[in-house]
């Protein structure tokens, strides 16, 4: 019978580089590869009979020109390899600077795209850093080269924005998969082509209650926005994205029909959809804050205002005496020109009206030279009428203020909205009194009175109008109201009575009521998260709640902090798209507008010296 001999391996073979290779074949070793001092070839392997192959075959010159164990060899060898060290340590030089390089241009795009610049902002802000340079350390010349060798063109500010973005997706996407619940928040509007653009955010919260709040893509829709048109651009990006659709809780919209319609707007489409879970509605409380605003008419006190108003602003003749006018009379703490008034900003109505009464006695002389009669401009009642709208507006205002910013819980927003109808009814006790103490621009008109200042029907009137702001407020946000034992229950569970009111949150918040109801009573007797709830923030405090103990809870917390209150950050990224996407920018690609505007939201912040190794890793590959 034959015998079967196994072929050996060469990594069994366990060879090692022999130092007599140095002198007898200019070998030495580097790397784990032996590799020749003469012409810099690396071999495979160290196999004695390569590297005297290599040697015979292409340098046999070498052995007659310097013969083996010669002082003169020696030499030579010591010289070929300083060489090649000092070769080897300017190439790594060179390495470290380009990379260097290549990171300081990630840092200049990452800067241009956040402060919403144009791509080829970066050729003007290299040429200012080498002249600030050559005027601070002229001789500094290896800082000139490096700041020379910065790649800034346009094209490469482009791709380096491109890859930032990237970055920032995927890290987002990873969190988000990953997340205990998300919600969205939807809006649309159109860019300066009229190309309509669906804005959708994602907040999502992680198991250790980190909430993001990020844009999670800018889709372009091409001919109508109808609730199936959003609905299609919703489900291509849920699908790519690849989340669990059963942790999504509710969809925040502006509430127009497309959005909240019931048959063929986005919530119902969704609701007649199995892939989705049963989602919470929201209608955006700012924009149900303005309309309650804009229903409350004073229409001949509004109409007067902004013909005055138009009449000085709509002439530039007219505007600019007006303004002269005013900086003749030099009035301390007072505007220096009026407001135009826009429909569809949320605080214009707040600014025209102020302005106007701040400037009223200016704007009346200014209307006397120009030979332009309002008679209601003396007319007390016309008067009270401005002053007390005025005082309203500004209290609306300050709501609709606190209702503004990213990042905020839909129960903060609540509580100012329900305090803010408390406060309505502060203000009809305020006006039925004669006091005033809340309207004092109405109470200082009175005050100039010498008579028995306002009328008794005038003050009813108020108050009938103020108890007509409040019932709209109450039929706006009824169903927040509904919802307040949720928003309870985030702020304090402690306060939570079970016994009497029992743990009454929906079912898409809490899954499993039962022992929801159980672990709230065990934390409602842990003193030592009473305490902490008692010195920390919301989010913080459901932090500290562990979720090995109470596992619902800390799940029904995340799906409730996970809620859009508004759709303030899709209104605050159409402002930024006007810089982005501007009359000089309009040809700006939707790929590369979702790039900028994702970069300049984002809460993320990218490893921008990773980026620059992977950028030269790719191009040491390709080479």
């Amino acid at each position: 019978m034959a015998t079967s001999f196994k072929k050996r391996k060469y990594e069994e073979e366990n060879r090692s580089f022999l130092p007599e290779w140095e002198d007898d074949f200019a070998f030495i070793d580097k790397g784990g590869k032996p590799i020749c001092l003469i012409c810099q070839t690396p071999l495979a392997n160290y196999k004695v009979s390569n590297l005297k192959r290599h040697y015979a075959t292409n340098h046999e010159e070498f052995a007659a020109r310097y013969p083996p164990q010669s002082e003169l060899r020696k030499s030579k060898l010591a010289s070929l390899k300083s060489g090649m060290h000092q070769q080897q340590t300017l190439l790594s030089t060179f390495s470290k600077e380009g990379n260097a390089s290549t990171e300081a241009s990630y840092v200049i795009a990452w800067n241009i795209a956040r402060a919403k610049r144009s791509y080829s902002d970066g050729d003007f802000i290299k040429k200012n850093v080498e002249e600030v340079i050559s005027i601070l350390d002229p001789n500094n010349s290896k800082l000139r080269r490096l700041i020379a060798n910065i790649p800034m063109s346009r094209h490469t500010t482009e791709r380096r924005i491109s890859d930032i973005s990237a970055d920032i997706e995927r890290e987002m996407m990873n969190d988000l998969r990953n997340c205990v619940a998300f919600s969205l928040a939807l809006d649309e509007s159109t860019d300066i082509q009229d190309t309509p653009q669906l804005a959708l955010f994602v907040r999502y919260v992680s198991s250790d209650v980190v909430v993001k709040e990020e844009l999670l893509n800018l889709v372009a829709l091409k001919d109508t926005t109808r609730g199936i048109d959003v609905k299609n651009a919703l489900d291509e990006t849920l699908m790519n994205a690849g989340v669990p659709l059963h942790k999504l809780v509710s969809l925040a919209t502006d509430g127009a029909p497309s959005m909240l319609g019931k048959k063929v707007g986005l919530m119902g489409l969704l609701m007649n959809d199995t892939k989705y879970p049963h989602i919470l509605p929201v209608h955006c409380i700012i924009h149900r804050e303005n309309l309650a605003a804009k229903y409350f008419k004073f229409e001949d006190v509004m109409k007067t205002v902004l013909q005055i108003v138009n009449f000085i602003r709509s002439s530039a003749k007219s505007h600019r005496q007006f303004r002269n006018f005013i900086a003749e009379l030099d009035l301390e703490d007072k505007p220096d020109d009026l407001s135009f008034h826009c429909v569809v900003r949320w605080l214009s109505t707040s600014n025209v009206l102020n302005r106007f009464v701040d400037l009223l006695e200016p704007i009346a002389a200014f209307l006397s030279e120009k030979d332009k009669s309002y008679p209601q401009l003396t007319d007390n009642e016309w008067m009270e009428d401005l002053m007390f709208l005025t005082d309203i507006f500004e209290h609306l205002q300050n709501l609709n203020l606190s209702l503004q910013g990213k990042d905020k819980l839909i129960s903060d927003l609540t509580q100012a909205v329900f305090s803010f109808q408390k406060k309505i009814q502060i203000f009809q006790r305020d006006i039925l009194s004669r006091e005033f103490k809340h309207f004092p621009r109405l109470q200082h008109r009175i005050g100039s009175y010498s008579g028995s200042g306002i009328k008794i029907s005038k003050l009813t009137e108020y108050r009938d109008r103020l108890q007509g702001l409040l019932e709209d407020f109450q039929a706006r946000f009824e169903d927040l109201h509904q919802l307040k034992s949720s928003f309870a229950f985030l702020i304090n569970p402690f306060m939570i009575d079970v016994f009497k009111d029992g743990f009454q949150l929906p079912k898409n918040i809490v899954m499993e009521t039962s022992a929801a109801e159980m672990e709230l009573l065990e934390l409602q007797e842990d003193l030592g998260l009473a305490m902490i709830q008692k010195s920390h923030s919301v989010t913080d405090f459901w932090k500290l709640v562990p979720e090995v103990k109470y596992p619902q809870l800390k799940k029904a917390s995340c799906r409730l902090i996970s809620i859009f209150g508004t759709t303030y950050c899709c209104e605050s990224l159409y402002s930024t798209m006007k810089f982005v996407k501007s009359k000089h920018r309009a040809v700006t690609s939707n790929q590369h507008l979702t790039e900028l505007l994702r970069t300049t939201t984002t809460s993320y912040q990218p490893d921008l010296k990773k980026l620059a190794s992977s950028k030269a890793s790719q191009q040491k590959h390709n080479n």
